[in-house]
């Protein structure tokens, strides 16, 4: 919805902004909600199932799983963030400041730093898990299955088979992949080529085609 309304705007602003700032806005736009949908809606209900389960229900497993969705959907809330906001920015014709997207992603706070990105996402991923817990010694004891791996139950080899299926594992494996492998929106938009405009619009329909699979029939 946001997007057909900042066009609209767009074309009521006086001056218009030149094509090539409102193309890489819609772009950057695209690629924020296609992160958005494709990465922390799948990465966040995952978390989410893990921490709900309980500690009791936990392997060393399903706790790394659950800690890195949590970890990576985090990191993804934030650029995603950051995208839409450049992306509505530029289809209106004005610019977001720099420090501003910096701080949206993360990179004011950790100078592009691998090891302070980690350590920042780490820190934000135990704080997540203690709003979502409410509970500092079961928060505890998910960071404990991590290394310490708790005996086999029914409860254990249910939630395995639920973490294991559902394309979790390659929803993780793409979160990964796009972390450590992809620039920086930003950068990648900076300089113009029509195969990118061609990738970003494939993730904001594939997102939009997802968003309209798992939508509520009408009754």
């Amino acid at each position: 919805m946001l997007l057909p309304l900042a066009l609209v705007a767009r074309w009521a602003i006086r001056p218009r902004p030149a094509v090539l700032e409102v193309a890489q806005g819609v772009m950057r736009f695209c690629l924020g909600i296609g992160k958005s949908v494709l990465l922390v809606m799948p990465l966040w209900r995952l978390a989410a199932m893990m921490l709900r389960g309980g500690p009791e229900s936990l392997s060393t497993g399903v706790a790394w799983m659950g800690f890195l969705a949590l970890l990576l959907s985090l990191h993804f809330i934030c650029t995603a963030t950051g995208d839409v906001i450049a992306g509505l920015g530029g289809m209106l014709g004005f610019k977001v400041a720099d420090k501003l997207q910096e701080a949206l992603t993360l990179r004011r706070f950790t100078g592009g730093s691998w090891p302070r990105l980690l350590g920042l996402l780490v820190a934000m991923t135990v704080l997540g898990m203690l709003l979502q817990t409410a509970a500092p010694a079961d928060t505890w004891l998910h960071l404990k299955a991590l290394y310490a791996a708790p005996p086999k139950t029914i409860a254990t080899v249910f939630q395995e088979s639920r973490v294991w299926t559902d394309f979790h594992v390659i929803t993780m494996v793409a979160a990964l992949a796009c972390l450590i492998g992809l620039p920086h929106s930003r950068d990648f938009l900076r300089v113009a080529a029509p195969w990118k405009g061609t990738l970003c619009l494939s993730v904001f329909l594939l997102a939009v085609a997802m968003l309209w699979t798992h939508a509520a029939p009408m009754s």
